[in-house]
């Protein structure tokens, strides 16, 4: 039985189990359309002799381009039309028999037999063969070959086919890795809170790494989850006896590092500090161990103020950042949040990661080094949990925002992130062990390409920088030159799903959850903020007392100069 669908235009020229063109009714389709033509194809083995026994099939096909004309309007009379300055209408010439030429790309063909299953056109299409849109409940069925629950996740429409749902396969998502990617406004935080909504709905552990305070809103959003927790942090080094040489691999990673001499000594002032299993904040394990290298230094003078001074420039720079975050989780819209600070990953998984809760680590305020290393710390613990088979915690999805800060490519720094080994090892080893990560930049060119290859799954939208472009089409085998040249004039929220969570690339609508968003987040109006902006009483103390040294300074070195003459 032949696929009913609506007429759109028919099969024209040469055809091939690839592709076909045809020449489409005005008006009638839309460029990513999914459209099927009902033909011929020979089935089985025939005889030397004989010609094979031959069946019914309808081949399915994604529209990638048109071309619209009109043969009765050749470029020479336009170019006269434009040099006399005259308009059309006001000749002979033909309004209305302007021409649309479509090609199809095929994506493989169905029997009467079985609906679902997508095989190879092995056979070209009959020239002439009518072109249909095929009704929603047929794609629906091709979309999710017959099997409902696989496709759990539900990601938008195809574009202009608001009827046409596209759903994702849930287990590729959480288990193979996902990669959205696009240019600022193109889409991507609005496609990730749409996958973490639908993974909050069956409860599924999230863990979202969040450098700006993206997703911080979905708290205020709770009550559309009430059977979940939304849990909120922000970052706090802790030590104890299970991870006492944190410390050291923040120098390693902060700072130029120690030599050999200087890492000896550092090992001798961390076995001479006792600490108890309870843990202790790290500013306070690093005043410590600066104690226990004073009483140190007349034995070791050359390589002990060395190491002090990495650990005092440690400090610093933690203690800078955590008032850093500390202000911006006091500003308007976020002062009434319960932040907690973030659990020992090594010693509390269950905190980050838990049935029914999605854990927000808000990294603002922290610098580029700091930020990678504790994502770092945090995924390499709770990796390791999983890999032990320890059972502490469950399979969890992490969703890591402004991906390209924390697996750069060659050429961004590698070196000074540490969190790039941590990541490669997750997304290739993950799989066996239940630890998607699902990627979010709006910069693919400067990620690191090992570990982008690895994902499974990719949300491409607006990409309009050349190199952006050709990375992606690289690292995208299914990517076809056709859907490369489309990505520059996507719409927000429009773009190409492909992978493992969708059984062929389709170009989409993603449903904007309006629901989520937070006028408190996001949305600041910096003209009114402008306007009103007063200067802080800590900020004109601190500018007065700057004034007052610099006077005293000018002072002393004004009666300095009177003495030497």
């Amino acid at each position: 039985m032949s696929l009913k669908g609506i007429h759109v235009g028919t099969v024209v020229g040469n055809t091939s189990a690839d592709e076909f063109r045809f020449l489409m009714r005005r008006y009638a389709a839309r460029l990513g359309d999914l459209v099927c033509v009902n033909t011929t194809v020979p089935r089985g083995e025939g005889s030397s002799r004989d010609v094979m026994p031959q069946e019914e099939v309808t081949v399915w096909g994604r529209i990638v381009e048109l071309v619209r004309y009109n043969p009765f309007l050749p470029a020479e009379a336009g170019q006269e039309l434009a040099d006399e300055g005259l308009y059309l209408r006001d000749t002979v010439l033909s309004l209305s028999r302007d021409q649309v030429d479509g090609k199809v790309l095929i994506l493989g063909m169905t029997s009467a037999d079985d609906e679902t299953h997508l095989r190879p056109l092995g056979y070209p299409v009959n020239p002439g063969a009518d072109v249909l849109l095929p009704h929603a409940d047929a794609v629906k069925k091709i979309l999710t070959a017959g099997d409902e629950d696989a496709f759990g996740i539900k990601l938008g429409a195809l574009i202009g086919r608001p009827s046409y749902e596209v759903k994702i396969k849930t287990n590729a998502i959480v288990a193979r890795h996902m990669a959205i990617l696009a240019m600022t406004g193109g889409g991507k935080t609005v496609a990730a809170r749409r996958i973490i909504r639908e993974l909050l709905k069956i409860g599924y552990p999230l863990l979202i790494l969040d450098p700006h305070g993206d997703y911080l809103g979905l708290y205020t959003k709770r009550n559309l989850f009430p059977e979940r927790t939304v849990k909120l942090c922000y970052p706090h080094l802790g030590v104890s006896n299970r991870n006492k040489d944190l410390v050291g691999y923040l120098i390693s990673q902060m700072t130029q590092g120690l030599t050999d001499a200087q890492r000896e000594q550092y090992d001798q002032a961390l076995d001479g500090v006792s600490i108890s299993d309870a843990e202790i904040n790290i500013i306070e394990f690093i005043d410590r161990l600066v104690q226990r290298l004073e009483t140190m230094q007349a034995q070791h003078r050359g390589t002990i103020p060395a190491v002090r001074r990495g650990l005092r420039m440690v400090r610093r720079e933690l203690e800078a950042m955590e008032k850093s975050n500390e202000r911006l989780r006091q500003q308007p819209g976020l002062r009434e949040f319960p932040f907690e600070a973030m659990p020992d990953p090594l010693t509390a998984p269950g905190g980050f990661v838990a049935p029914n809760q999605a854990t927000i680590l808000y990294l603002g305020g922290y610098d580029h080094i700091t930020q990678s290393t504790i994502v770092a710390v945090v995924l390499k613990h709770l990796f390791d949990h999983r890999a032990s088979m320890s059972n502490e915690i469950p399979p969890f999805f992490t969703v890591i925002e402004e991906a390209h800060n924390f697996i750069p490519s060659r050429g961004e720094g590698q070196a000074e992130t540490p969190s790039v080994e941590v990541i490669r090892k997750v997304i290739t080893e993950g799989r066996k062990f239940g630890t998607g990560l699902l990627l979010v930049s709006q910069r693919p060119s400067r990620l690191d390409e090992t570990a982008l290859s690895q994902c499974n799954t990719f949300l491409i939208f607006r990409l309009v920088n050349p190199r952006d472009q050709s990375f992606v089409e690289r690292v995208m085998e299914n990517l076809s030159k056709d859907d490369g040249r489309l990505l520059p004039g996507f719409g927000p929220g429009q773009g190409i799903v492909s992978g493992q969570a969708v059984r062929f690339p389709l170009i989409i609508q993603v449903e904007h959850d309006q629901e989520l968003e937070t006028a408190a987040i996001g949305d600041e109006n910096f003209i009114k903020v402008a306007k009103e902006w007063t200067r802080s009483p800590q900020a004109e103390a601190a500018q007065l007392s700057s004034a007052m040294i610099e006077e005293l300074n000018t002072i002393r070195s004004t009666g300095s100069q009177r003495r030497q003459l």
